[in-house]
């Protein structure tokens, strides 16, 4: 199995939502909202990899998948 973006994207989600879970804060996730977040990732992730065969184009679209949705996420926050 190939290391993408989109794997180390959900490796680092998953670590940060674990370490809220001790917290007494109110998490920005709730279990199943990171359960369906995880299996988004991982579709993606299978979809990205059986699309594009080479690993370089691979690791490009990812990251502009990410950097397109991160901006996305922001433009919608501001925006509301």
């Amino acid at each position: 199995m190939r290391l993408t973006p989109l794997n180390i994207a959900l490796a680092c989600v998953l670590v940060w939502a674990i370490s809220e879970f001790g917290s007494e804060q109110d998490a920005l996730f709730s279990l199943g909202g990171l359960l369906l977040l995880s299996l988004v990732l991982i579709a993606v992730d299978i979809v990205f990899r059986l699309w594009i065969r080479q690993t370089q184009r691979l690791w490009l679209m990812q990251i502009g998948f990410l950097l397109v949705v991160a901006i996305g996420t922001i433009l919608i926050k501001i925006q509301f």
